[in-house]
């Protein structure tokens, strides 16, 4: 069974209406390939929590099994504690997620508008890459610190 059959469309869907019903708001970054079905592929983020947050905890998903994970963290309504920032990516890599050619050098770019736009105050970011292989993204001012994909969400949000 082909991965897109396996889900990056379901897995989009289920994500945006979990963010929809969480009240998140996402954004949708094109990818310049297209699904095995001509459709078009999107890495979707959402953020929540403190804008101006100082720490952060960034979560990476890029399969069906770590779309499934972002999706209940917004539907079991999971909020960061005061002064901390939680962003989710949906689909770092939508064409590897798709099962079409990918652009190896498209996530780290689109990781790094992500951390510009949602993670511009953060000292401290840890971040969780639920599939693994996803780039890190560089931010000059943040000590960063890897999880394993293993590590449970809420208790890393509120020993931040």
């Amino acid at each position: 069974m082909s991965p897109e059959r396996n889900g990056y469309r379901a897995a989009r869907r289920a994500f945006i209406a979990a963010c929809e019903a969480a009240h998140v708001d996402t954004i949708a970054r094109l990818h310049p390939a297209k699904g095995p079905d001509g459709g078009l592929l999107f890495m979707d983020s959402a953020a929540l929590g403190a804008r101006l947050a100082e720490k952060a905890l960034l979560v990476i998903a890029n399969d069906a099994a770590g779309s499934r994970r972002l999706t209940r963290l917004l539907t079991a309504r999971l909020q960061p504690p005061s002064g901390v920032r939680l962003v989710l990516v949906h689909a770092c890599d939508p064409a590897a997620f798709a099962g079409v050619a990918r652009d190896p050098a498209w996530p780290a770019a689109m990781l790094q508008a992500v951390a510009t736009e949602d993670l511009s105050r953060v000292r401290r970011l840890t971040v969780v890459d639920l599939t693994g292989g996803a780039p890190e993204p560089v931010l000059p001012q943040a000590i960063l610190k890897q999880e394993p994909a293993s590590a449970d969400i809420a208790a890393l949000l509120a020993a931040l």
